[in-house]
């Protein structure tokens, strides 16, 4: 399980792979509409949570389009739903999304969240944005 949560402790190569393989699947794309899926549709059978403590026109917009492409589901969830570290902990969060999605990506604040979040998450967890990072 890979997390992505800071662009500084990622490997160049990975990096590297990343922007190829996000440039081949944008031209695999020219002239589709929007809402079909892609070919391969990797994210198929795949849940994906989006959580905006901190919202985000363009991040939700992005997030959610680009995973129903690759083929996946989305729930998004705003952080006044969430109540992140406000009532559940933020690892109680955590193991409970990892129960039932495959990913999360979360747009927050303050980077102790989205730390303490990819700590206990047993899914992949993605920096969407923090006051850090």
């Amino acid at each position: 399980m890979t997390h992505f949560l800071d662009i500084h402790t990622t490997e160049a190569t990975e990096l590297r792979s990343m922007i190829e393989s996000a440039k081949r699947m944008k031209t695999a794309r020219l002239g589709r509409p929007k809402a079909e899926p892609d070919d391969d549709q990797p994210l198929k059978g795949r849940m994906v949570a989006l959580i905006f403590e901190k919202p985000s026109t363009r991040t939700r917009v992005s997030f959610d389009v680009g995973a129903r492409q690759m083929g996946a589901q989305t729930m998004v969830l705003s952080g006044s739903e969430m109540q992140l570290g406000h009532g559940e902990t933020i690892a109680d969060t955590a193991r409970v999304l990892s129960r039932y999605v495959d990913l999360i990506m979360i747009r927050t604040f303050e980077e102790s969240v989205l730390q303490e979040l990819a700590e206990y998450a047993d899914v992949p967890v993605i920096n969407g944005l923090t006051n850090r990072t």
